[in-house]
């Protein structure tokens, strides 16, 4: 049997999103996963078919857990991996991927210089370059990773569709970064909201122990009879216990945040907020029937290393009447309520096709477009996929064709290189 490693050595939500790649190759040989030893009870979870290696991969090493780490990658340098899959741009990995023959390396590999260094392979030279201009890209990173292997498990076959589970409402409280998360007030008048709406379900509130004063703060905005359904689960929760709390919610309310992509995973129906430096075209939630709001301002999505010169003004459409009625709309829509989301607001609809996760524009003005469809129908022509997905065809096909022709060539002259070109047949991943 063939054997593959897949090197993730992320965050939590990194190692959910490597689910297609790592799905796919389940079904082609054994796959071996090495992650940071922090989510390998987690990995173990998400993937029960894969051998799971946690490494220690950060914080300073002392000899203890050097000898760990070697005794992994002595296990590893026995074995005959048929291809090592390294899905992180970091030297940490890269030297990691020492240990095999450079040509069984996809994705990121050592430069055989004297000076060091990556070597990205084509289709990851390619995304990083959809990475100048964040605003058209139209690649989902779960589809990203999922490409390095060739012909990856049909999109349709890696989350289960949204489907509320009849369990109650998870609220996440906070994302990674400050700028990312709803701040209390505003998500204190959304769980008022979604409360009526819903028919006053009991409410999970997710997130680590440095969460919990945010808990006790919000706790105390919500009315009693909203209080008395709210179960604090903040830094209460191991891998196993978050799984329980998610899986079955009927809704998850969300930043961009590995617990969103948990959910997911589970068929959990997520309402995500994305702001600032998140953009949900690249790390939206996979699969069919989840809604996104995006901010839209001229300045998104912005560094997350960049301080922001304008006082986080992508929170703005959050506050007002407008955005709490879009999201009944979206929550209710059997109720016909019509809202559109304030200017500077998104609202989106997950779906899938040909290359995998996309995003429908539910309301809301979407300036880029025709540049993002333009670019998906460039990545799926690259990939030779041989289903166009219709909506992709529609937008080019309706368009006068001396913008059409203008748009894809400049799109393409960007997008392409000529040493792209420049690789030995049949690997483009």
């Amino acid at each position: 049997m063939s054997a593959f490693l897949v090197l993730q050595a992320a965050r939590f939500g990194d190692l959910v999103q490597s689910k297609r790649l790592i799905r796919t190759l389940e079904q082609r040989g054994r796959v071996h996963l090495g992650v940071d030893a922090g989510l390998a009870s987690l990995a173990r979870l998400l993937y029960p078919a894969a051998e799971v290696h946690g490494l220690r991969l950060h914080g300073r090493p002392d000899a203890a857990v050097l000898d760990e780490n070697r005794a992994v990658f002595r296990q590893w340098r026995d074995m005959d991996f048929q291809a090592v899959y390294n899905c992180n741009f970091a030297g940490l990995t890269a030297a990691i991927c020492r240990l095999f023959e450079a040509e069984r390396v996809i994705g990121y590999r050592p430069a055989r210089t004297a000076t060091g260094g990556i070597t990205r392979s084509a289709w990851a030279r390619l995304a990083f370059r959809l990475s100048e201009q964040r605003a058209i890209s139209p690649l989902n990173l779960v589809d990203f990773w999922a490409h390095f292997a060739p012909s990856p498990l049909a999109a349709e076959l890696i989350n289960p569709p949204a489907k509320p589970g009849g369990q109650g409402l998870g609220v996440v409280l906070a994302g990674r970064e400050s700028r990312r998360s709803l701040p209390l007030p505003l998500l204190g008048k959304m769980l008022q909201t979604l409360f009526s709406l819903l028919g006053g379900p009991r409410i999970r509130l997710l997130g680590t122990a440095a969460e919990q004063p945010a808990a006790r703060k919000l706790l105390r905005l919500l009315p009693t009879k909203v209080q008395e359904k709210v179960e604090d689960l903040s830094g209460k929760t191991d891998w196993p216990g978050l799984v329980q709390a998610v899986e079955g919610l009927d809704a998850l309310v969300t930043p961009d945040t590995g617990i969103m992509h948990l959910g997911a995973h589970l068929g959990v129906p997520v309402l995500a907020f994305f702001l600032s430096s998140a953009w949900c075209h690249e790390t939206g939630p996979y699969g069919r029937g989840h809604w996104v709001w995006q901010a839209s301002r001229a300045c998104a999505p912005c560094l997350e290393s960049a301080p922001c010169p304008y006082q986080v003004a992508c929170l703005d459409a959050l506050h007002g009447e407008g955005f709490l009625r879009s999201l009944a709309a979206a929550v209710r829509p059997e109720s016909r309520i019509k809202a559109a989301p304030p200017d500077g607001l998104q609202v989106w609809r997950s779906d899938l096709d040909a290359l995998g996760g996309v995003l429908r524009l539910h309301s809301g003005r979407d300036e880029y477009a025709r540049q993002r469809t333009v670019t998906r129908a460039l990545l799926a022509d690259t990939l030779h996929l041989q289903e166009v997905d219709a909506q992709n065809e529609n937008a080019l096909s309706t368009a006068p064709d001396a913008a059409k022709h203008a748009d894809l060539a400049d799109l393409r002259d960007w997008l392409y290189k000529d040493t792209d070109w420049m690789l030995p047949p049949g690997r483009y991943c």
